[in-house]
């Protein structure tokens, strides 16, 4: 027989079996949430950047330190919208995206985009569209009435200079609605350098509240209508408020840290390398490869949402033409398999050649939270950095590790107040070398204990 302290049992597993699969499946659309009302404080239709270089003070999911971010998010719920890309010049260049809710592609933009860096009129269309769209602008088709751009100006050296003329770049950046595009209205921006902005995941019951915000004006797309039911038995449906009692909330709590654990497992054990015997991965699959770049209904043997999860819990952005403008490698090992650690010191040899037409980086973040080393004042070193010390034959060594000498400084990254990090090897304007796998990074050499 069956009491009530076993029943209640029953059902609390089966709600915390639920809210775990529930926050696999979400993890890009709560990414993609808590940007939105970190940087954008919930405004729709207003840019966002940095007028100089990233600092620790920005706790974004791996992110750039070696250019300009310049990025809004948009709502369709009153019609489309116009993002307008200027043409690059005085040799700046725009490498961006324009992506849905939940972070597929809609179209790269930019030099490696459409436009080819000529300049062009996106306009995303709200879903089910039917009307017309003026000759002469470029049709984006979403799924999702919340989609946003992710925009980069990328610099022609690292100086102060250039940094001006790729600021003045993305400033002739403009977004207005398409009803408006007769007499479009002044672009908002908003410049957030200096504010301390934390968009690193929580994994407590904050996650299920984005969530029930994300899904209250978001049309349930057919792939995932049984996620409806799987919501609604932990407690998050459409027009009803999110109100679970302390005990529910401990479940819930409980859910998304095993959530975490189990997408951090793959993360950190369920790639194969990128390079034979090799320590560097691409943090995804072809599956979700695939589907991003096509669309994940063009796809459909496979729904590869626990993939999409792994990604989108260390990274934000969707990229259409993978490996064409930009290529990125994850190092979280040393050359024997071993975990970093920040206290020891290790040294990386960049080989001579690194296909790229725009430049080459490594930048170190701290592998609990994936962002920038808090109180760090350097995060990368790249083909840009000043100062770089290259070896007679063309390589580049490159050293992690605590208090780096001073005669190596340009060409170090210190671990700071981390315990463990990691590393992301950036390809920029990304040679056919890379993908083709004619040319490969070397392992992470351990040099103290």
């Amino acid at each position: 027989m069956t009491t009530d302290d076993s029943r209640r049992d029953i059902v609390e597993r089966g709600i915390f079996r639920r809210a775990v699969e529930a926050a696999v499946w979400a993890m890009p659309a709560v990414n993609f949430e808590l940007m939105r009302e970190v940087l954008a404080s919930g405004k729709s239709n207003e840019f966002v950047y940095w007028s100089q270089l990233l600092d620790w003070r920005n706790q974004t999911l791996t992110p750039n330190p070696d250019l300009i971010y310049y990025m809004a998010f948009f709502d369709t719920h009153d019609g489309p919208v116009v993002v307008e890309i200027p043409a690059e010049s005085e040799g700046q260049a725009l490498n961006g995206s324009i992506c849905s809710l939940w972070q597929v592609p809609l179209e790269d933009v930019g030099h490696f985009g459409l436009d080819q860096g000529r300049g062009g009129k996106y306009v995303i269309l709200p879903p089910g569209y039917d009307g017309s769209i003026p000759e002469g602008y470029i049709p984006l088709v979403t799924e999702t009435f919340s989609t946003y751009a992710l925009i980069r100006s990328v610099l022609s050296e690292r100086t102060q200079q250039a940094l001006d003329r790729g600021l003045e770049l993305c400033q002739r950046i403009r977004v207005y609605p398409l009803a408006q595009a007769d007499n479009p209205p002044p672009t908002r921006s908003r410049d957030l350098f200096g504010d301390i902005v934390d968009t690193t995941i929580p994994y407590d019951l904050r996650f299920y509240e984005l969530l029930h915000r994300v899904i209250q004006d978001e049309p349930w797309l057919a792939r995932d209508r049984a996620f409806a039911e799987i919501l609604s038995g932990i407690g998050i449906s459409r027009g009803t408020p999110f109100a679970p009692s302390p005990e529910r909330a401990a479940t819930l709590e409980r859910a998304v840290v095993e959530a975490h654990e189990w997408v951090r497992n793959i993360y950190e054990n369920g790639f194969e390398p990128f390079f034979a015997d090799s320590q560097w991965f691409f943090p995804a699959t072809q599956n979700f490869a695939e589907a991003q770049r096509d669309g994940y209904d063009v796809h459909n043997q496979v729904y590869p949402y626990t993939d999409r999860a792994v990604i989108y819990h260390m990274a934000f952005i969707g990229i259409k033409h993978l490996g064409v403008g930009q290529f990125y490698l994850v190092d979280l090992r040393d050359s024997d398999g071993v975990l970093f650690d920040s206290a020891a010191t290790y040294r990386m040899r960049v080989p001579a050649g690194v296909p790229v037409s725009q430049y080459w980086s490594v930048t170190m973040y701290d592998a609990g939270t994936h962002g920038f080393i808090q109180g760090n004042t350097k995060y990368s070193v790249s083909s840009q950095t000043s100062g770089l010390v290259i070896n007679d034959d063309g390589s580049v060594d490159v050293y992690f590790g605590p208090n780096p000498p001073s005669e190596r400084a340009a060409n170090s990254i210190d671990t700071g107040a981390s315990t463990r990090f990691e590393l992301m090897f950036r390809f920029y304007g990304v040679g056919p070398e890379v993908m083709k796998k004619q040319w490969s990074l070397s392992d992470v050499e351990r040099l103290t204990s």
